[in-house]
């Protein structure tokens, strides 16, 4: 499910966008804002996969939204994408710099909207695999160090063989390790 937030100060504009995601039949949740601080508001409390904005708008434009949500650690992974009937060079040059992944001119057009939303949610998957992938290749790696510790080699080997990879606080968690070896059945003496 993606959560998508779409930002302007004309209402319809914002009910044209919801009508062109709802006819895509994406699986998303579509949340509304009418301008930048209506949404930075929303997304003290929500998160967004993709920030659909205009740019010229009261309060807070679009522009200006963007770096401030890039200032927030939760919005990391967002995906920007701008549709304006502002065709400036200005504000595409301030967009490409921000690292919005498209900027689509009013009026929107259906087949480039669909092409570019599809593009987007194509980015954010395989983005979501690589994130998935590395930790599970992370939590290997610990496996495996855990293992090494527990067969006697160094703490120190272990991190240098990694190659930086891991680091002491990975392997930090393994330092209260107990491990008792007995020929006698534990469940009858110890229960």
């Amino acid at each position: 499910m993606y959560q998508i937030l779409v930002v302007d100060d004309e209402r319809i504009e914002r009910n044209g966008i919801k009508m062109l995601l709802r006819h895509m039949q994406l699986p998303c949740e579509i949340a509304e804002a009418a301008n930048g601080r209506d949404a930075l508001e929303y997304l003290k409390d929500h998160t967004a996969d993709i920030l659909l904005t205009d740019v010229k708008m009261p309060f807070m434009d679009g522009i200006q939204l963007i770096e401030e949500c890039k200032k927030d650690d939760r919005n990391e992974d967002m995906k920007c994408v701008i549709f304006s009937g502002c065709s400036e060079f200005d504000y595409a040059r301030k967009a490409v710099r921000l690292g919005v992944s498209d900027y689509i001119l009013k009026p929107v057009d259906p087949s480039e909207f669909k092409e570019t939303i599809t593009r987007v949610i194509q980015e954010l998957e395989a983005e979501r695999a690589e994130k998935n992938m590395k930790k599970k290749s992370m939590q290997q790696m610990r496996e495996h160090a855990l293992y090494q510790i527990v067969n006697g080699v160094n703490v120190a080997e272990v991190l240098e063989k990694s190659g930086g990879v891991l680091t002491k606080s990975d392997v930090d968690c393994f330092c209260r390790i107990l491990m008792l070896e007995t020929d006698d059945d534990f469940s009858e003496k110890w229960c």
